[in-house]
């Protein structure tokens, strides 16, 4: 703690709020851990009494969250290499190759993660040194996940079947999968009024 009393004050400020940062991300992935294992056993359960469609209803859910931690894991690393960082970020004015894109990132994070209120202090301390020249290092990544598009049919069947494998559960998609992928009803229509006007040929 001394220690950083004696420090600059860029090194001193960009370590305490990295340090608060790293306490707040383990709370958080603990309660992220938690939610997610308790909606794969939702799932799991569904999937065992046969209840296929409740399940695939559920999955949507769990996708979204895993994509979430996806996202705090990436905050972890990138804050993980500043901090290897700090002291060559501190003697240099231009930032180390090795730093652009965790810097970059966690700028970009800072106004999207109202739950780790360091990033802002660490984006006010990135900025007044660096400008906005590390923009075009950001990890696109990372941008992706953040922006991610519902997910597809087939990335809630393969996650249900990554649980019925994780619980040992024999579950056989083929009924849901008719169901799901069935075309709409006038689709169907359409498509027997054609055999018919064929046959009519």
């Amino acid at each position: 703690m001394f220690d950083l009393l004696l420090k600059p004050k860029f090194y001193s400020k960009c370590k305490s709020a990295l340090r608060i940062n790293k306490v707040r991300l383990e709370t958080i992935k603990k309660k992220r851990n938690a939610v997610e294992n308790f909606l794969k056993k939702d799932i799991a359960d569904l999937l065992k009494n046969d209840l296929d469609y409740n399940a695939y209803g559920r999955a949507e859910g769990l996708t979204i969250e895993q994509n979430q931690t996806a996202c705090y894991k990436f905050i972890e690393q990138f804050s993980l290499c500043i901090s290897m960082h700090v002291s060559i970020m501190q003697k240099q004015s231009e930032c180390p190759e090795e730093c652009r894109e965790a810097i970059a990132s966690l700028i970009y994070a800072a106004a999207r993660f109202a739950d780790l209120p360091e990033l802002r202090t660490l984006r006010a301390l990135f900025t007044k040194k660096y400008g906005n020249s590390l923009e075009p290092y950001l990890n696109r990544e990372f941008v992706e996940k953040l922006q991610a598009e519902p997910p597809t049919k087939e990335m809630k069947l393969q996650l249900m079947h990554a649980i019925a494998r994780e619980f040992s559960i024999e579950w056989d998609s083929k009924a849901l999968e008719q169901t799901l992928f069935k075309p709409p009803p006038s689709e169907q229509y359409k498509a027997l009024h054609k055999s018919w006007a064929r046959m009519k040929q």
